[in-house]
């Protein structure tokens, strides 16, 4: 079983900076609101009604209730700075807990916010007029609390894609398995070094895990990487050279028909990866993020296939994070279904595969 990390830091914007790998067991809360809801929401979490970090509070006018209730939670700030704070302090939860009356189009803007970057958002009222779907419930202190997420993340659609995710992964790397061991041979026997290659990218939640190839390039190309910027082909923050002096000759072939990728079959068996998904990107690629809205693409599991594979692999950063932020939105079982069917005779033609 795979171990996933978070990619943590303190620093306040967009671009979490330097990265600390720490083991992620309990989702990461902001609260917004500091008044008696906030404090009853923040107790509700503290006691164990969930398990979880509660990093910080938000709120224009923090009051004192909370700040002597639970001195341990900092004060991070305004609205304003909503996507910044969830980005730079790694939050997956935003819990909203604000009066209803004086806050609506408050609480609606903060939603908003949040989903864009791919945080869950649950909101804490203390009475009932509106609510996001069939899931609110009423806690101990009288407060109705309802939440929403993407659909392929939680409820019945995201047990649906896992059992498939599973079970076709799990037959795939039986099925190929004397295809990657030949690879495997091929790979060892033309080129010093591993096998397989293993590189950290970030998931769902950001969190880190390290994604398997095969080995397409010399072992030392990471190494190279500097050397070799000049020749980056690729538009935007993405590195992609067409005709790469590090790639050995197996590795072109393999990198042609994206045999390289088998490997990963097992990343979506252990849960790091979805059949289909937005790519996931490396680190060093994440660091460089400043819109927030890209953040999204972290609200769902990365994939194996997805619609940048199928329609063209432009190398233009921006036009995939586009193309990742579409599949989000637009996403069903079905989807995913005609993405899968058009990812072999895409793996034929090659196209943008190099």
């Amino acid at each position: 079983m795979s171990t996933q990390t978070t990619r943590n830091s303190t620093s306040a914007g967009p671009n979490p900076g330097k990265l600390r790998y720490t083991p992620r067991r309990q989702p990461r809360v902001l609260l917004a609101g500091t008044g008696r809801a906030a404090v009853a929401a923040a107790r509700n979490l503290l006691a164990g009604g969930m398990p979880a970090v509660l990093c910080g509070a938000i709120d224009p006018e923090p009051q004192r209730e909370f700040s002597e209730a639970f001195p341990e939670v900092p004060w991070l700030g305004s609205f304003d700075g909503l996507a910044d704070c969830i980005v730079a302090n790694c939050v997956d939860e935003l819990h909203i807990a604000l009066p209803l009356k004086s806050f609506a189009h408050v609480i609606s803007d903060l939603q908003g916010t949040a989903s864009e970057v791919g945080a869950r958002v649950t909101v804490h009222v203390d009475i009932a007029p509106w609510m996001f779907g069939a899931g609110a419930r009423v806690n101990q202190d009288g407060l109705l609390i309802a939440s929403r997420e993407h659909a392929s993340v939680s409820g019945p659609m995201w047990m649906v894609k896992r059992v498939l995710d599973v079970l076709v992964a799990g037959c795939g790397l039986i099925l190929v398995s004397p295809l990657m061991a030949t690879i495997a041979l091929a790979v060892a026997f033309t080129s010093r070094g591993p096998v397989l290659f293993r590189q950290e990218r970030v998931g769902r939640g950001q969190r880190v895990f390290r994604m398997l190839k095969f080995r397409s390039m010399v072992s030392n190309a990471e190494d190279l990487r500097t050397e070799v910027s000049a020749m980056n082909n690729a538009r935007g923050i993405s590195f992609k050279i067409f005709d790469d002096p590090r790639v050995t000759r197996v590795g072109a072939f393999l990198r042609r028909t994206s045999l390289d990728e088998l490997p990963q079959l097992w990343n979506v068996v252990v849960g790091d990866m979805s059949l289909v998904g937005p790519r996931p990107i490396p680190v060093w690629v994440a660091d460089q993020l400043t819109d927030p809205k890209l953040y999204r693409r972290f609200s769902v599991q990365p994939g194996l296939t997805g619609l940048w594979q199928v329609e063209g692999r432009q190398q233009d950063f921006d036009w995939m994070a586009m193309q990742d932020l579409r599949y989000i939105d637009k996403w069903s079982l079905l989807l995913d279904l005609r993405i899968l069917l058009a990812t072999i005779p895409a793996m034929i033609r090659g196209e943008g595969a190099r």
